[in-house]
C-alpha cells in the first residue's frame, strides 16, 4: 500500500510541491508500506469494522432493552396505581367513606361508625400504596394530597368537625381522583410516542451502522483484492520469471526491484546475485584466458628449465617423469617401473632417508610439503647432488592419491656449500683448522666416546713471542707471511694422529694424542723447532714459543675446559718470562678464578670502602724531616684480607675499573692533605698521587680530574706519572702534563731508571720532580760506577730545576749514597713503611718527625 507523506495548516492549505537539486517540481514522496506492514493495516481495518458492528449491534440491543425497561415500569407502575384508584374511588363512592359517613350523620350509631372507620382505613391504604409505588410529580403529590386532607375532614366531622370544610375537602378530593385517573391516561400516551421515537432512532441507526459495515467490508475484500495482485501474486510472478533469467544466464539486463517491502528485497537479492554471477562469470572466462596461456607458457618453462617434474599418481599407479628429472637419474626415455625405479638411482646412503620422507609425508595432511636432498648411483658419471621436492593430495577419506613436485640439480651448491665449511673451519691464511673447527672436534671426539673410556689427550697452546714486534716493526704484510712460515713450520713437526690448530693473532694449537709424557716431548720439539730464525722475505726472523699445555685423562666432560685449561697454562708460561712450557694444574686455576674474583668485586668494595689509603713519609735529605708522603692505595677483601697492589692494579688497567678507582685515590688523598695543612700551617706539606697511563690517556677523565683539582683549591698536591708513559706520544704527554702544571700542581717522573731513563725527556716535558726507582738505588751501593752515574743525574736534575727524591731507600748505607749524590729527598723502608692516616698524622705531629 502506497500513503502520501503531506501536511496541511488547519484551514487546509495545500502542501507546496517538493523541490529536486534541479529546481523542478517534484511529485509528494511516496511512503510503500512493506507487506507485513500492509497486513497490519488490513487487519487493523477489519478490527474497525467488527468494532463499528459491535457497537451497531451494542446499540440497537441498548435501545430494545430501554424500551422493555420502560414498559415494564409502566406495567407495573401503572397498573399498581390504577388497581390503587379503583379500590380508593370504590372506598370513597357507593358503600364507601362517603356513603357511611352520610349514614353516620343520620344514624349515628356505633355500628356506623365502625364501617366509616373501616373504609377511611381502607381509603388511606390504597391512598399509600399509589404513593409508596413510584416517585410523585408535583400534580399527582397535589392530588394525593387532597385526597389524604379530604379523608382527614371525613374523619373530624365524625368526631364533630366542621361541614363546610368537608363539602369543600370533599369537592378536591373529587378532583384530586380525577387528576390521578388524567395523570395515568397522559403517561400512557407520552410512553408510546417515546416508544415510537426510540424505533425510529434505532431504525436510522441499524440503515447507517449497516450501510457503514457493508462500506468497510467491500472496501477491505477490495484492497485485499488489489493487495494479493498487486504486491504478491504480480510480484512473484516477475520474481519467476527474474529466477528463470537466472536460470538462463540472462545478466545483461538488470532486474529492477524500486520497490522496498519484502518481495522487493528478495528482487534486489536477486539483482546483487546477477551481478555476483556476471562478474564471477566474468572472472572465470578471464582466468580461463590465463589459465590457457599459463599452461602455454608452463609448458615452454618445462621444457626450457633446468629443473626436473615429476607427478606420481598413486590411484592409476602411473609416474611422470620430465626429460629433464631422468637425465638427473640417469633413466632412459623409455624406462618404466614406478618409485621403485626411482630408488634404485638414489645412492644406497641416501635411500632410506627417501624412503623415511616419503613415509612421514603419508602422515601429514594435504598440501604438505616435503623436500629431500639425495646422491644418485655413480655410473660413468660422477654422482650428482639431487633435491627432490613435492606435495601431497588427499582424497576425502584421508588417502595419499597423489605425489607431484620438483627435482634440482644442487651439485653446485653442495660444493660452494662444502668450500664454505672449509673456510669456516680453516684459517684462511695459514689453511690450518681454526678454533671453531678445534671446538667442534673436541665436543664430536666427546660424544663419540660418551658411555665409554676415552684416550688421553693433550693441548699444546702456543704463542710467538716477539711477533707483535716484528708485526709493529715490518708491517702487516711481514707479519701475514712470518705467521705462514711459523704454521708451515709447526705442521712440519707433526706426528700422525696430530693435529695443529690456528687459533687466531699469533696463537696455535697442536693436538696430541697422548698423555702428559708424550705431550711435554712435543712441546720440547716446538721449542726447539724454532730456535732457528725463519725465513721471510729474503729476512731471517727470529721468535720464541711460549706454551701452556693441558693434559685430557679421559675424566673430563667439558671439551671446552680443556682448551681454557691449556689457555691459562699458556698465560702463567708467558707471565713468567715467555719461552718456555708450563703444565697446567689445578693451582692455576684457581689463580684465575682468583683474578676473576678480584675483578668482580672490586667495584663493590670501592663503594663499600674496602679500598683505602696508606701514606709513606717523604723526608728530607740528610736530615729527615718527613716534608710529604706518597698516597699508595691498598684493597682489604672481606674474604681474601689485604690484596696487593701489583695484583689488582693490573686489574683495573684492563677493565677500565681504574678510572673510579683513581677518583677515589685523589679524593681520599686531597682531603688528607687539607687537614694535615690546616694541623701543621706554615710547613708546605705535600703528598703525592700516581696517575695511571689509561688514566692519563682517557681525555674525559683528566677534564673530570682537573676541575676537582680546580674545585678544591688543595695546595701541596702533586702527581706522579712514570716514564714510560711519555714514550708512546711524548707530545700529546707534553700537552696532558702542560694542563696539571697551569694549575699549579708539580709533576713528578716517577720510576726512573727502570725503563728507557731518557734524560733528554726531563727537558722536554714539564716536570719538577725527579725519583730515581729503587733498583738504581741499590745496584750504586754495590758498584761504585753506579754511584758516579747517579751523581751525575742528579746534576743534571737540578741544572733543569728539578728536585730529586732517592726511592727505596733501607740501610744507612744507601741513605748515606744518596745524601753524598746530592738527592735532596728519600723515601723508603729505612724511615718509615707506608702507614695507615693516623699513624702518618701522629709521625708528622711528632716532636722531631725525623727518622
Amino acid at each position: 500500500m502506497d500513503v502520501v507523506a503531506a501536511t496541511a495548516d488547519g484551514g487546509g492549505t495545500a502542501v507546496e510541491p517538493a523541490v529536486t537539486d534541479g529546481g523542478a517540481a517534484r511529485r509528494p514522496h511516496r511512503v510503500r508500506l512493506t507487506i507485513a506492514q500492509s497486513s497490519l493495516l488490513l487487519a487493523a481495518l477489519l478490527v474497525v469494522c467488527l468494532a463499528a458492528m459491535t457497537a451497531v449491534g451494542v446499540r440497537l440491543k441498548a435501545g430494545m432493552n430501554d424500551t422493555a425497561e420502560g414498559w415494564r415500569v409502566y406495567d407495573l407502575e401503572a397498573a399498581t396505581k390504577a388497581d390503587a384508584l379503583s379500590d380508593l374511588r370504590g372506598h370513597l363512592g357507593l358503600g364507601g367513606v362517603i356513603d357511611r359517613y352520610h349514614q353516620g350523620r343520620h344514624a349515628g350509631d356505633a355500628e356506623t361508625a365502625a364501617a366509616l372507620t373501616r373504609s377511611l382505613g381502607l381509603a388511606r391504604a390504597n391512598l399509600g400504596i399509589y404513593r409508596d409505588i413510584a416517585d410523585l410529580t408535583p400534580d399527582e403529590e397535589q392530588a394525593v394530597t387532597a385526597i389524604a386532607r379530604f379523608l382527614d375532614a371525613v374523619e373530624r366531622d365524625t368526631i364533630g368537625g366542621d361541614a363546610k370544610d368537608f363539602d369543600e375537602c370533599r369537592r378536591e378530593a373529587v378532583q384530586a381522583l380525577a387528576t390521578l385517573n388524567t395523570r395515568l391516561t397522559v403517561q400512557r400516551a407520552r410512553l408510546t410516542a417515546a416508544t415510537l421515537e426510540d424505533i425510529e432512532d434505532l431504525q436510522r441507526l441499524m440503515a447507517f451502522g449497516g450501510g457503514l459495515i457493508a462500506v468497510l467490508v467491500l472496501g477491505l475484500a477490495g484492497s485485499a483484492v488489489w493487495f494479493t495482485r498487486a504486491r504478491i501474486v504480480g510480484p512473484l510472478g516477475r520474481l519467476v520469471e527474474d529466477a528463470r533469467r537466472l536460470a538462463r544466464r540472462d545478466l545483461d539486463r538488470p532486474f529492477r526491484w524500486p520497490a522496498r517491502d519484502e518481495l522487493g528485497l528478495l528482487g534486489r537479492t536477486l539483482e546483487d546475485s546477477r551481478n555476483a554471477l556476471r562478474t564471477l562469470f566474468a572472472a572465470i572466462e578471464e582466468k580461463s584466458l590465463r589459465l590457457g596461456e599459463s599452461e602455454r607458457r608452463y609448458a615452454m618453462a618445462a621444457a626450457a628449465a633446468n629443473d626436473g617434474l615429476w607427478d606420481w599418481d598413486l590411484v592409476g599407479d602411473h609416474l611422470y617423469l620430465s626429460p629433464r628429472m631422468r637425465q638427473m637419474l640417469r633413466l632412459a626415455p623409455d624406462a618404466h617401473g614406478g618409485l621403485g625405479a626411482v630408488l634404485a638411482k638414489v645412492d644406497d646412503r641416501d635411500r632410506q632417508a627417501v624412503r623415511d620422507v616419503l613415509a612421514r609425508t603419508e602422515q601429514g595432511s594435504s598440501g604438505d610439503g616435503f623436500e629431500v636432498e639425495f646422491r644418485t648411483v655413480p655410473g660413468a658419471a660422477e654422482a650428482a647432488w639431487v633435491l627432490l621436492r613435492g606435495v601431497v593430495a588427499r582424497d576425502g577419506d584421508g588417502r595419499v592419491v597423489r605425489l607431484a613436485g620438483s627435482a634440482s640439480d644442487i651439485g653446485d651448491r653442495k660444493s660452494y656449500e662444502a668450500r664454505l665449511v672449509h673456510q669456516a673451519t680453516h684459517d684462511f691464511l695459514t689453511g690450518l683448522p681454526n678454533r671453531a673447527h678445534l671446538v667442534r672436534w673436541l665436543h664430536d671426539r666427546q660424544e663419540a666416546t660418551q658411555g665409554g673410556p676415552r684416550p688421553e689427550l693433550a693441548l699444546l697452546f702456543l704463542d710467538l713471542d716477539g711477533f707483535k714486534s716484528i708485526n709493529d716493526s715490518f708491517g702487516h704484510a711481514v707479519g701475514d707471511r712470518l705467521l705462514i712460515a711459523a704454521a708451515g713450520r709447526i705442521a712440519g713437526l707433526l706426528a700422525e694422529g696430530e693435529i695443529a690448530v690456528r687459533i687466531g693473532g699469533d696463537e696455535f694449537v697442536v693436538v696430541v694424542p697422548g698423555g702428559q709424557d708424550c705431550a711435554l716431548a712435543r712441546a720440547g720439539a716446538l721449542e726447539a723447532a724454532f730456535q732457528p730464525a725463519l725465513r721471510v722475505g729474503g729476512m731471517e726472523l727470529r721468535v720464541g714459543v711460549s706454551i701452556g699445555l693441558a693434559v685430557d685423562d679421559g675424566t673430563g666432560d667439558d671439551p671446552d675446559q680443556l682448551l681454557r685449561d691449556a689457555d691459562i697454562a699458556l698465560y702463567r708460561a708467558k707471565e713468567r718470562g715467555k719461552g718456555r712450557t708450563v703444565l697446567f694444574d689445578a693451582s692455576l686455576r684457581e689463580a684465575i678464578l682468583i683474578r676473576s674474583r678480584l675483578q668482580r668485586d672490586l667495584p663493590r668494595s670501592l663503594a663499600g670502602g674496602d679500598v683505602f689509603l696508606l701514606y709513606q713519609p717523604i723526608v728530607a735529605l740528610p736530615a729527615g724531616e718527613v716534608v710529604g708522603f706518597e698516597a699508595l692505595v691498598r684493597w682489604r677483601h672481606p674474604e681474601l684480607g689485604i690484596v696487593s697492589p701489583a695484583r689488582f692494579i693490573p686489574i683495573a688497567e684492563e677493565t677500565g675499573q681504574i678510572l673510579p678507582l683513581g677518583r677515589h685515590v685523589l679524593e681520599q688523598a686531597v682531603a688528607q692533605l687539607a687537614r694535615w695543612r690546616r694541623m701543621t700551617p706554615g710547613r708546605g706539606l705535600t703528598v703525592n698521587v700516581n696517575l695511571s697511563a689509561r688514566q692519563m690517556w682517557d681525555e674525559g677523565y683528566v677534564d673530570e680530574l682537573l676541575g676537582f683539582i680546580a674545585r678544591s683549591g688543595v695546595e701541596g698536591l702533586k702527581i706522579e706519572v712514570t716514564e714510560s708513559m711519555t714514550v708512546t706520544d711524548q707530545d700529546q704527554a707534553g700537552t696532558i702534563l702542560q694542563r696539571f702544571r697551569a694549575l699549579g700542581v708539580p709533576l713528578c717522573m716517577d720510576d726512573f731508571g727502570t725503563g728507557y731513563s731518557s734524560l733528554s725527556h726531563l727537558g722536554d716535558l714539564p716536570f719538577d720532580v725527579l725519583k730515581i726507582d729503587k733498583s738504581f738505588v741499590s745496584a750504586a751501593g754495590t758498584d761504585p760506577r753506579r754511584e758516579s752515574l747517579l751523581r751525575g743525574i742528579v746534576d743534571l736534575a737540578h741544572r733543569l730545576d728539578l728536585s730529586v727524591v732517592a726511592e727505596g731507600i733501607e740501610t744507612e748505607t744507601e741513605r748515606a749514597i744518596v745524601s753524598r749524590a746530592g738527592c735532596d729527598y728519600g723515601q723508603g723502608y729505612l724511615f718509615a713503611r707506608p702507614l695507615p692516616a693516623a699513624e702518618a698524622e701522629a709521625l708528622l705531629l711528632a716532636p722531631a718527625a725525623s727518622s
